[in-house]
């Protein structure tokens, strides 16, 4: 069985950032014990948890903080927010990726202009959140801007944008706030696909990102497989297949795609064996 690694992996440039700003944080002595990460800094349970073994402490929220920083996340956080870590004087270290950053500046300039705008996401994702509040009440406009999560499917975004078309309005601005990195993910495991017969898509069960290179592979009909680590893999998967591909998503460090491209060669070879 051939295996395929997609040409691009491991972290994109907001997630890397925001990686060495909260372990520059974390070496800065007065924050030892006090440095705080408002959420997960990224979408990745292992590059969380050694965060946490170095010092940083995930929460929920600042209501019981009296002292120390708070790193806002990758995926940026609400005003309400924001405006509540500074009113309570904690350091405010933000580690919001300046592609979202970005996009929150579209919205403010077309929420002046007074657009109508609508976001194309998952409702409950943090980037969405801090759209969403920075949107404020619906403006009552015959005026529509469309914009887009930054790690949202182009698929999806041009359904939302083609039912958008759909609708009575009197001028509509479209937006592509996916960002290139997200696009270049996606673009490389549609081509996996052409070859593949089997995919593994590595990453955190709660990356967005991550699920939606996963999205792409099922809505093929290939048999696809979500995982965080290579311990996950099972024999089973490799059976019968000529082509297993090998696909990450923005918050997964080369270390762990290294390790599942070894278990499955591991595999492999083990299957031949039991032959």
């Amino acid at each position: 069985m051939r295996i395929k690694i997609a040409s691009h992996s491991g972290f994109c440039f907001g997630v890397k950032r925001a990686i060495n700003i909260a372990e520059r944080t974390l070496k800065e002595s007065r924050h030892t014990n006090n440095t705080y990460s408002l959420g997960s800094i990224i979408h990745n349970p292992q590059v969380v948890g050694d965060l946490s073994k170095k010092g940083l402490k995930v929460i929920s929220g600042i209501n019981n903080i009296k002292k120390g920083a708070v790193i806002i996340s990758s995926h940026g956080a609400t005003i309400e927010v924001i405006e509540k870590i500074k009113k309570k004087r904690l350091d405010l270290i933000d580690a919001t990726c300046p592609f979202v950053k970005n996009v929150h500046n579209i919205v403010r300039d077309l929420k002046s202009s007074g657009y109508r705008i609508v976001i194309i996401g998952d409702k409950k994702h943090p980037e969405v959140k801090a759209l969403l509040g920075l949107v404020g009440r619906e403006a009552k406009s015959n005026k529509i801007a469309v914009i887009s999560q930054t790690t949202q499917s182009k698929d999806n975004y041009l359904k939302g944008v083609a039912g958008l078309l759909k609708k009575d309005f009197s001028e509509l601005r479209i937006f592509n706030t996916i960002c290139n990195d997200t696009a270049h993910r996606q673009a490389l495991t549609r081509d996996l696909l052409k070859e593949c017969d089997v995919m593994v898509v590595v990453g955190g069960k709660n990356s967005a990102n991550t699920r939606r290179l996963w999205h792409i592979c099922k809505e093929r009909g290939v048999d696809s497989y979500h995982i965080e680590t290579d311990a996950e893999l099972k024999e089973e998967y490799f059976r019968r297949k000529g082509c297993a591909g090998v696909v990450s998503g923005a918050s997964t460090p080369d270390e762990l795609v290294k390790k599942v491209v070894k278990k499955i060669k591991e595999l492999n070879l083990k299957r031949k064996r039991g032959k």
